[in-house]
C-alpha cells in the first residue's frame, strides 16, 4: 500500500519546540477546548434560565458527544484521504466558536440543541487532523508532543472557567457569549498563518510515495485491518472510560459546587480552573516519561489514584483541602490522556492515523455521551453524591480493560 507508514529510521529527527507549526497546532487545540469548557460553565445558568432539570442539562452534553461519535469516523476517513489537514483544523476552530454568536438569542431548547451539535462537530474535527500530523512529524516523541498538545487543551479548559466565571460575576451569561466569538476570529487568523504550509508531507524525511493521497480502496483495506487490531480497540475502550470520568466531572462538578455547596460563580470557575491546572502540569511531564518508561505502568497507577480522589471530593468541606484535592485530581486524570493517545498511535499504521484517532474519539464520545444522562438520572433519583461514586467506579473499569491489551513495543 502506498500510504503505509515508513520506518522511524527513515524519518528526519525534528525538534518540535523550534517549529512554529507545532505551536500553531497547540494554540488551535487550546481554543477548540475553550468553547466546550465555556459551555460547561454556562450550563448551570442555562439550566436556571430555562427551568431545566439536571437530566435535561445533562442531555445537552450527551447530544454533543453522540454527534461527535457519529461524525468521527467520516471525519477520520476524510483526514486520511487528504494532505490538507491544516484546512481541516481551521474549519474545526470556526465551527467550535460559531455557535456562541447565536446562543444568546436562543429562546427554545431545540435551538440550543442545534448549536450544541455544531459545536460538537467543530471540536471533533480537530483531533484526527492534528493527531495524524503530529504523529507523522514526530514519531519518536509522540508522548511528548501529545503531552504538550494535551496541555494546550487543558489550558483552554483552564482559562475558560476562570475568565468566564469572573465575567459572570458582573454581567449576565447572555452578554458573555456575545463576545465569545472574538477568540475564534483572532486565533483563526493567527494559526492560518502558522499552519499555512503544514501537512503530513512537510516532513522531508518521509518517502516520496508517502506524499500521495490514500485512495478509497486502500483506505477500506486499511480500515479492515484496523478493526482487527486488538490493541487499538482495547486502548480505545479504556480511553473511553477515562473520557466518561472527565466529562462526568466537567458536567456535574460545577452543578455540585454551585447548587449543593453554594459557592459563587467566581469560586466555581476558580475551582474548575485549579483542577485543569493540575492537568496542565501533568500532560507534558507524563507524556515525556511514558516515552522512556512505557505507557502501561503510568496508566494503571493513575486510574487508581484518580478514583480515590473523586470520592474524596464529595466529603471535603474545607476550602483549602478541596482546592488541593482538585489540583491532584486534575494532575492524575489528565496525565492519562496523552499517554493513551501515544500508546494507540504507536499501535497503528501511519496511513490510518486519522481514522485511528477518530476511532479513539468516537469510542470516547459514545461512552462519554452516556455519563451526563446517566449521571443526571442518578442525581435526580438518589442525590448528586451518588453520581460521583458512579464516576469513580467507571475509571477503575479502564484498568480491567487494559489488562487484556497485548504486550508490545508500543507499551
Amino acid at each position: 500500500m502506498k500510504a503505509e507508514a515508513v520506518e522511524q529510521s527513515t524519518v528526519v529527527d525534528r525538534n518540535p519546540n523550534k517549529e512554529a507549526s507545532f505551536w500553531g497546532i497547540c494554540l488551535g487545540h487550546t481554543f477548540t477546548h475553550w468553547y466546550p469548557a465555556t459551555f460547561y460553565i454556562l450550563l448551570p445558568f442555562i439550566t436556571l434560565q430555562y427551568g431545566l432539570s439536571v437530566s435535561q442539562a445533562g442531555l445537552l452534553v450527551t447530544i454533543m458527544y453522540v454527534v461527535k461519535a457519529i461524525a468521527g469516523i467520516l471525519i477520520g476517513a476524510i483526514t486520511d484521504m487528504t494532505n490538507k489537514k491544516n484546512l481541516l483544523m481551521l474549519m474545526s476552530l470556526t465551527l467550535a466558536g460559531l455557535p456562541f454568536l447565536f446562543l444568546g438569542f436562543a429562546n427554545a431548547y431545540w435551538m440550543i440543541v442545534i448549536l450544541v451539535i455544531i459545536m460538537g462537530i467543530g471540536n471533533e474535527m480537530w483531533h484526527p487532523a492534528s493527531f495524524s500530523t503530529l504523529s507523522s512529524l514526530y514519531p519518536k516523541q509522540r508522548g511528548y508532543v501529545f503531552g504538550v498538545h494535551g496541555m494546550s487543551a487543558n489550558l483552554g479548559d483552564l482559562l475558560a472557567p476562570l475568565v468566564i466565571g469572573s465575567i459572570l460575576a458582573v454581567v449576565s451569561w447572555q452578554e458573555v457569549i456575545h463576545f465569545n466569538i472574538i477568540p475564534a476570529v483572532v486565533v483563526g487568523l493567527v494559526i492560518a498563518f502558522m499552519l499555512r504550509k503544514t501537512n503530513v508531507t512537510s516532513n522531508k524525511g518521509l518517502k516520496k510515495e508517502n506524499n500521495e493521497k490514500l485512495t478509497f480502496t486502500e483506505y477500506i483495506a486499511g480500515f479492515k485491518d484496523l478493526i482487527k487490531n486488538r490493541a487499538v480497540l482495547l486502548i480505545a475502550l479504556a480511553s473511553g472510560t477515562r473520557s466518561m470520568t472527565q466529562l462526568g466531572l466537567m458536567t456535574f462538578l460545577p452543578i455540585f459546587l454551585l447548587l449543593e455547596l453554594g459557592y459563587s460563580p467566581f469560586l466555581v470557575g476558580l475551582f474548575i480552573t485549579i483542577m485543569q491546572g493540575g492537568g496542565l502540569i501533568a500532560a507534558p511531564l507524563m507524556g515525556k516519561l511514558s516515552d522512556n518508561v512505557g505507557r502501561r505502568k503510568i496508566i494503571f497507577s493513575g486510574t487508581i489514584v484518580t478514583s480515590i480522589l473523586i470520592v474524596a471530593v464529595v466529603f471535603i468541606k474545607i476550602d483549602w483541602l478541596l482546592i488541593s484535592t482538585l489540583a491532584l485530581l486534575g494532575f492524575f486524570l489528565y496525565s492519562l490522556r496523552p499517554v493513551m493517545q501515544a500508546w494507540i498511535m504507536g499501535s497503528t499504521k501511519e496511513s490510518m492515523s486519522g481514522t485511528t484517532t477518530s476511532l479513539l474519539f468516537t469510542t470516547q464520545g459514545v461512552l462519554a455521551s452516556l455519563i451526563p444522562l446517566i449521571g443526571g438520572i442518578i442525581a435526580d433519583t438518589f442525590g448528586i453524591m451518588f453520581t460521583f461514586y458512579f464516576i469513580a467506579l467507571i475509571i477503575l473499569l479502564g484498568n480491567v480493560v487494559l489488562a487484556f491489551v497485548p504486550k508490545t513495543a508500543a507499551d
